[in-house]
């Protein structure tokens, strides 16, 4: 029997690590802004990287103490939970019209880091010199992006008062410590509630800690659909789903080796490249995203989810 209070710090984990990550972001975009850095770099950048910080939290500190089926079940989970639920539900209720090329090409860079995170794995293993592989990939990534909104123009600073700065420093400091301290608490709670249950910490990974830690781009992408733009909440996704494989895993790998559970190859991987492709090779055809693909790809998370958990 799992105490109740366990439930409690899983739930005030997940807030902290959401509110830390949102207090970062904005404080790192009010700098940005200030100091005259263009506002798409900083969507390509700070806020991409940004609402990916859970995930990586969670997955360095399993990685710290061993748990590598924790490490990938919630990169690959956060991944599944993009592409199925928020990309799938979105398109349900409302379907997307795609007419930038850039969109396309990054659906075309995110299953290719995918390939590449499946054939790293395929040998059972993770070790220092595949994370640094892929943070270099993280790097290149990140860089394009940035190469890429040169086309923005240049932009001029604006004045700070002392004040202001003390106070967006104050939430970009005490918004890192909430996602640092939210990441051990779900971590650390989210194994107790999984053991109670006799479940293992890879589903776990792939459905709480993917889903809870994925918050971020949920309110994210749905605002930003809701709002009217489709481009923004596409990248958005798209984005993520590509620093989960890079950044999450990448900064996991490098703080220890990953010992790869036969699922993620057999199993997660092939079944996040499915639902991605679902949504992709269509809509270079099109250039639209459909409902029929959002009910597809929605109705297959469920039935991945429902299987894992009766899994066990």
């Amino acid at each position: 029997m799992v105490p109740w209070y366990v439930y409690v710090l899983f739930v005030g984990g997940l807030v902290a690590v959401i509110k830390g990550g949102d207090w970062f972001v904005e404080s790192a975009a009010w700098f940005a802004k200030k100091l005259g850095i263009s506002e798409v770099i900083v969507g390509a950048t700070v806020v991409s990287i940004g609402t990916t910080l859970p995930e990586t939290m969670i997955s360095s500190m399993a990685a710290f103490q061993g748990r590598g089926s924790v490490v990938l079940g919630t990169a690959l989970g956060s991944i599944l939970c993009n592409t199925g639920l928020i990309l799938g539900l979105n398109h349900v209720v409302r379907p997307s019209v795609v007419r930038s090329k850039d969109t396309l090409v990054k659906m075309v860079v995110m299953a290719a880091a995918l390939l590449v995170l499946a054939a790293i794995s395929w040998n059972g293993s993770i070790d220092r010199r595949d994370s640094v592989i892929l943070l270099s990939l993280f790097g290149v990534y990140i860089a394009s992006n940035v190469w890429a909104s040169k086309n923005a123009g240049p932009r001029t600073s604006e004045a700070m008062t002392r004040r202001e700065v003390a106070q967006h420093a104050g939430y970009f400091v005490v918004g890192l410590a909430l996602v640092v301290g939210g990441a051990r608490i779900i971590l650390d709670s989210g194994v107790l509630i999984a053991r109670g249950f006799g479940i293992s910490e890879l589903v776990i990974a792939v459905t709480l800690f993917a889903v809870g830690s994925s918050l971020p781009e949920v309110v994210t992408s749905v605002t930003a659909a809701l709002k009217g733009y489709p481009g923004l909440f596409l990248g958005n996704v798209i984005g993520a789903n590509t620093l989960n494989v890079l950044m999450v895993t990448g900064f996991a790998g490098l703080v220890r080796p990953i010992q790869v559970d036969s699922q993620i190859v057999t199993m997660d991987i092939p079944i996040a490249l499915g639902l991605m492709g679902i949504i992709a090779i269509p809509t270079f055809v099109t250039r639209r995203i459909g409902r029929t693909q959002g009910v597809i790809v929605f109705v297959s998370y469920l039935a991945y989810v429902i299987w894992l958990v009766m899994r066990g």
